[in-house]
């Protein structure tokens, strides 16, 4: 028979004394049962009790790998010995020493996030992208940061850096301190960390509401008749920048879907262009007429960047940052005062392609949205631009 395998949250009822609870893997296997620890201490309010894991994805993750090793292990002790029972769980977790192991050399956080990083085969390259920034922000705010090091001010000060330093949005820095978050509970599972040292334990990160930023028919016309000469610094560089923006603004496409582009992701037909590609976000499959969209705009955008030879990025060197840098000076010439980073480009599309077709499940459709709420902020500022605009010519009666 096969031992089953679950967590239990609390089993000792420490979280009304102690305010967290460990979380145990029971296992059971013919009437008997043990308890095995993992380490982890979480509150109630972190603990989801309809799903028996973790509010965060992170340490949920973490405790399925772990169970996943047990389940090894007793799958390869079987096979060896053909029997298994519950006691043979104590050669896995003290398994006999051999020989006498060298003294571990000491790693610092720094190091162990950049080892850990390298074990990442499974993330999504937009993901590990941005967790290698985290790093890279991270090691420009302190070189090495040891293990004893992680307390609450070294948080604090981390935060203070993006901010004022980095300039960072308050959205993106909670993200950072996720990532930073996520590596912390590794090196915890890793046992480099002690449990009730983790920083992030009373750390309360913070987010804001956003308003979505799109342009409006007459900007991005403002946008499209920019011209850019030999005179501007980076002139070339502009251009490409505010075409691949453009593009997004065509076709609905997320920057890392547009980066991604390879001249392989087009097919010529008899009336045009049309793009296929996989969302690398969603991993969901899409296609777009190009010649269709927008009189063409998009498929002459392609055109003009399409590589002659080999099958180089369509938006070769236009990474995240360069061009979110370069939007800023676009943002400008072109008079828009509310600024400009890519996201608006997908913003742009979905009020736009609602604002020509008050269709809805269209929008839902061409951005790709698994709930309804993702695509109703379309139709919110789309009403909002016509309340504001029927204000203009009617006054409210008294």
């Amino acid at each position: 028979m096969k031992v089953k395998y679950s967590l239990l949250f609390d089993r000792k009822n420490e979280v009304s004394t102690k305010g967290v609870g460990l979380v145990q893997i029971q296992v059971y296997l013919n009437g008997s049962r043990r308890y095995f620890s993992t380490k982890f201490y979480l509150s109630q309010k972190e603990w989801d009790i309809k799903k028996n894991s973790p509010k965060d994805p992170y340490t949920a993750k973490l405790l399925r790998e772990r169970i996943a090793e047990f389940e090894k292990f007793e799958v390869e002790y079987t096979a060896l010995h053909l029997k298994f029972q519950l006691s043979d769980f104590d050669l896995f977790l003290n398994p006999k020493i051999q020989e006498a192991e060298p003294v571990p050399t000491k790693v610092s956080f720094t190091d162990f996030f950049k080892n850990q990083l390298e074990k990442e085969t499974k993330l999504k390259q937009v993901t590990l992208t941005n967790q290698k920034n985290c790093l890279i922000k991270l090691t420009e705010f302190r070189k090495v940061i040891q293990f004893e090091d992680l307390n609450r001010a070294l948080l604090q000060d981390f935060e203070i850096f993006l901010r004022n330093v980095k300039k960072l949005r308050v959205n993106t820095i909670e993200k950072y301190h996720r990532q930073v978050r996520k590596y912390i509970n590794l090196a915890i599972r890793d046992e480099l960390l002690p449990h009730n040292k983790n920083p992030y334990k009373d750390y309360k990160l913070v987010t804001e509401e956003t308003d979505a930023i799109f342009l409006l028919p007459e900007e991005t016309e403002r946008v499209e008749n920019l011209v850019f000469d030999e005179t501007m610094k980076n002139y070339l560089e502009l251009e490409k920048a505010r075409d691949m923006f453009l593009f997004g603004c065509y076709t609905g496409l997320r920057f890392s879907d547009c980066y991604a582009l390879k001249p392989e992701k087009f097919k010529e037909t008899k009336q045009g262009l049309i793009m296929t590609f996989k969302s690398i976000k969603t991993g969901k499959l899409g296609s777009r007429p190009l010649y269709l969209l927008f009189d063409g705009k998009p498929q002459a955008i392609i055109r003009k960047y399409m590589p002659q030879e080999g099958n180089k990025r369509i938006f070769n060197k236009m990474n995240n940052s360069t061009v979110n840098r370069y939007l800023k000076v676009i943002a400008e010439m072109a008079k828009v005062n509310r600024g400009l980073y890519f996201k608006a480009s997908r913003d742009t599309f979905g009020t736009t392609l609602y604002m020509l077709s008050g269709d809805d499940k269209l929008v839902q459709k061409q951005l790709q949205h698994s709930k309804r709420d993702q695509t109703d902020k379309y139709v919110h500022l789309v009403e909002q631009i016509q309340n504001e605009g029927l204000q203009k010519i009617f006054k409210p009666s008294q």
